[in-house]
C-alpha cells in the first residue's frame, strides 16, 4: 500500500493516516460477554500497550495521559454484569503524540447494554505496516476475538482518524469518501455505523471475514466451509466454534479505475451469502458524505 496516497495532511500534521482495523460486533448479553471483552482488550495491550499515550472513557470530556489506571474502569465494567446490561459505555486509546491527533495503535471499545438488543462494537486500529505480516494479524484476531461471542466482523485495510472532532471528521470524509469508492479494499472507518447492519447478518467482507457460532453453523461449520471455500479463501478456527474466512495471503486495496475489483473478496460475499444482513438492514447504515445511492452500492460492492 502507498501509505502516502491514504494520509491527509493540514498544516504539517497528520488528519487520517491508513490502517489495519480488526472490527467485532456482539450483540445481546450472554455470560461470557465480560470475559470476551476483556480478553480483547488485554490482547490488545499485550501487543501495544507500551505504545500507548492517551486514553478516553465516555465520561471523560477529553483524552488524557495513559497510565497503570488507564483500564482499570473498563475492566471494572467487564466484571459487572449489571454495569454491561445497564451503562452506554466506552474505552479509548491511541498512540499519536497529541491528544486529539489519533494514531495506531488505537483502540476503541463502545458498550451499549440499554439498547435492545445489547450491542457491544470493538475496533482495533493496527498499524498500516501489519497489512505486510498477516500472519500477525490474524494470530492477533484469533487471541482478541477467542472469548467473545462473536455475531460477525472483519479485518482489512481503513482508515483512522478523530471522528468526535466535527471540524476533522468533515475534512476527512470530503476526502475519504471519493478514496473508498476508487479502492474497494479500503473499509470505512466508523464500525459504529457498520454495527446498524451487522444486527442483522453479515455486515460486510474484507480480507478476514469473522463468523460468530450461529453464522458458522448456518453455513454448515468449519469443515463445510473448508470443503465450499472457492480457490484463494480458507477458513480458519475462531474461538470455540466461529470460522475466520481468509481472502488470499495479505489484505488488498484494489483500484476499480485499474479494473482492480479484488474478486476474491467477492467470492466470499457469495459463500456467506445465507447470512448477509438483508437489504433493509444494509439500508440503515449510513455513510456520512457519500450519497445515498452510492452508499448501496458501495455496501454490496461485494455481494453480488
Amino acid at each position: 500500500m502507498d501509505e502516502s496516497l491514504f494520509t491527509l495532511m493540514d498544516d504539517g500534521e497528520s488528519l487520517a493516516t491508513p490502517c489495519v482495523e480488526i472490527v467485532a460486533f456482539a450483540f445481546g448479553l450472554p455470560e461470557n460477554i465480560g470475559a470476551g471483552l476483556a480478553r480483547f482488550l488485554r490482547a490488545y495491550m499485550d501487543a501495544f500497550g507500551n505504545q500507548q499515550r492517551f486514553y478516553r472513557t465516555g465520561d471523560m470530556k477529553r483524552f488524557r495521559v495513559q497510565d497503570a489506571k488507564a483500564t482499570e474502569g473498563p475492566n471494572h465494567w467487564f466484571s459487572d454484569p449489571d454495569m454491561l446490561a445497564t451503562k452506554i459505555l466506552s474505552h479509548r486509546a491511541h498512540s499519536g503524540k497529541k491528544a486529539g491527533q489519533i494514531q495506531s495503535p488505537a483502540i476503541r471499545m463502545s458498550l451499549a447494554g440499554p439498547l435492545d438488543p445489547s450491542r457491544f462494537v470493538l475496533r482495533m486500529s493496527l498499524p498500516v505496516e501489519w497489512g505486510d505480516h498477516p500472519e500477525q494479524v490474524i494470530a492477533l484476531a484469533q487471541e482478541a476475538l477467542a472469548e467473545l461471542p462473536l455475531h460477525s466482523g472483519y479485518a482489512g485495510y481503513s482508515l483512522l482518524w478523530e471522528d468526535a472532532d466535527s471540524l476533522v471528521d468533515r475534512k476527512v470524509l470530503q476526502w475519504s469518501i471519493p478514496l473508498m469508492l476508487r479502492y474497494p479494499g479500503l473499509g470505512y472507518g466508523d464500525a459504529l455505523r457498520m454495527s446498524n447492519g451487522a444486527l442483522h447478518g453479515v455486515a460486510a467482507v474484507n480480507w478476514l471475514t469473522f463468523l460468530g457460532a450461529d453464522a458458522a453453523a448456518a453455513l454448515g461449520g468449519l469443515a463445510a466451509l473448508e470443503r465450499s471455500a472457492p480457490l484463494g479463501v480458507s477458513a480458519l478456527a475462531l474461538g470455540k466454534a466461529g470460522v475466520i474466512l481468509r481472502a488470499g495471503d495479505a489484505p488488498q486495496i484494489g483500484d476499480v479505475n485499474r479494473q482492480e475489483t479484488v474478486p476474491i473478496y467477492g467470492a466470499v460475499g457469495k459463500l456467506v451469502a445465507h447470512v448477509v444482513a438483508p437489504d433493509e438492514a444494509l439500508d440503515q447504515i449510513f455513510i456520512k458524505g457519500m450519497s445515498e445511492e452510492a452508499a448501496h452500492d458501495w455496501l454490496r460492492r461485494f455481494f453480488v
